[in-house]
C-alpha cells in the first residue's frame, strides 16, 4: 500500500515535470479530466492567486491553479500543462457568480474562435 502510494505521487510529479533542456512538459493530461464537479457555493472564492505562471512550452497550455470547493470549503488545485489543441482557445477557470448571488465554476475547457466570439463562453 505504501509502494502505491509513493508510485501515485511520483507518477503526479512526473505529470508537470520540466525536461531541464527544452524547459517544455514532460507529460501533460487532458483537462476535461480534471473538471471538478459543478457546484453552486454560496460562500465566494478567496480572491487573487500566487502561483508564478511557467516559461511558455511549445505545443502546451499553461492552465493556471484556481480555489475548488472540495468537503465544504475552497481548496487550492496547483496549476498544469494540458495538451493544446489546434484550431482550439483553452478557457482558464474562473469563479463567476449568479444573478441569484451564489458562485460556479467555469472554465477549463475548450472553445473554438467562433464560440469565442458567439459569446458562447
Amino acid at each position: 500500500m505504501k509502494n502505491a502510494v509513493l508510485m501515485a505521487l511520483a507518477v503526479a510529479a512526473a505529470t508537470v515535470a520540466l525536461d531541464a533542456n527544452a524547459r517544455k512538459p514532460v507529460q501533460a493530461r487532458p483537462a476535461a479530466a480534471q473538471a471538478p464537479e459543478p457546484v453552486a457555493v454560496d460562500v465566494p472564492p478567496p480572491s487573487g492567486t500566487w502561483e508564478a505562471k511557467p516559461p511558455l512550452a511549445e505545443g502546451y497550455v499553461w492552465s493556471a491553479g484556481f480555489h475548488e470547493w472540495k468537503d465544504g470549503h475552497y481548496a487550492w488545485k496547483p496549476g498544469e500543462w494540458v495538451l493544446a489543441k489546434p484550431g482550439m482557445e483553452y478557457r482558464q477557470r474562473k469563479w463567476v457568480q449568479r444573478a441569484d448571488g451564489k458562485w460556479i465554476l467555469t472554465g477549463g475547457d475548450w472553445v473554438t474562435p467562433t464560440d469565442k466570439l458567439a459569446g458562447k463562453q
